[in-house]
């Protein structure tokens, strides 16, 4: 009898334990990446380059560009990289754009929403090492036009402004219907947006190395320079100019 209830015992014993050690099996969820942050753009000549912050997941395979022409409605796949920049060249100058990312993962999942900056851009023609003349000494290549991207004579109707270095002074000057400011030592791709005052009072400022300047022309159209060097003789500038009328975005830097 004592030999049975002890095989009874030990039996119940090893199902308990049998019992105990049920098998549990974890199943790991594969998510869509998270939204892209951190989007901002930069404008160009007839380009305009976007930028975003790389996503922390250690799966992304690449990220899609998306643009439309309005802040909201359906945006259009225009590319993918991967790498957190994208350039548009499929742009046209005076046109503004706006701009969404998304990041795509190593199982082809796409972020589930677009990211959420409203980032739009509006890219303008430019130049560099455009050399102006003394209107002293050599008037016909003294100004500057930008619309034009040409060189006239101080007075000339299409003169948006002009160089004049005189009795130790170096000078712009723009017509009584043109407004200009000195932005400072600011580089000229740090000059975004064209602010609504500081205007010089007389239309003129001083040439400094290594100052950008901003411009309304006379038609409302906002334009920049740097003076890259002046030497009573000449100087030199680079330049831009917003050919949308009364859109005093000129570039957009990194926040």
């Amino acid at each position: 009898m004592i030999r049975n209830m002890t095989k009874v015992l030990a039996l119940s014993i090893a199902l308990l334990a049998l019992g105990c050690h049920e098998d549990k099996v974890v199943n790991n969820v594969d998510r869509p990446p998270h939204t892209v942050d951190g989007v901002y753009s930069v404008t160009g000549d007839g380009r305009v380059t976007v930028y975003w912050r790389a996503n922390q997941e250690n799966d992304i395979d690449y990220y899609k560009v998306y643009r439309n022409n309005a802040p909201t409605g359906t945006f259009t796949l225009v590319g993918s990289t991967s790498s957190t920049s994208f350039d548009d060249t499929s742009v046209s100058n005076g046109s503004t754009y706006y701009y969404a990312v998304s990041a795509v993962d190593l199982a082809g999942q796409e972020s589930a929403d677009l990211s959420f900056e409203n980032v739009f851009d509006t890219p303008r023609p430019e130049g560099f090492g455009v050399t102006l003349t003394n209107s002293a000494t050599t008037d016909a290549t003294s100004g500057w036009d930008f619309s034009g991207v040409a060189r006239h004579p101080s007075a000339d109707a299409a003169t948006d402004m002009y160089y004049n270095s005189s009795a130790g002074s170096d000078l712009v000057y723009v017509p009584t219907d043109t407004k200009i400011q000195d932005a400072g030592f600011v580089a000229l791709r740090d000059v975004d947006f064209a602010p609504p005052s500081g205007w010089s009072t007389d239309g003129i400022v001083e040439a400094i190395v290594g100052h950008s300047y901003i411009l309304l022309t006379r038609d409302s159209h906002y334009a920049k320079f740097e003076v890259k060097s002046h030497n009573g003789t000449s100087m030199v500038i680079d330049w831009a100019y917003q050919i949308d009328p009364s859109n005093p975005e000129l570039a957009r830097r990194k926040p």
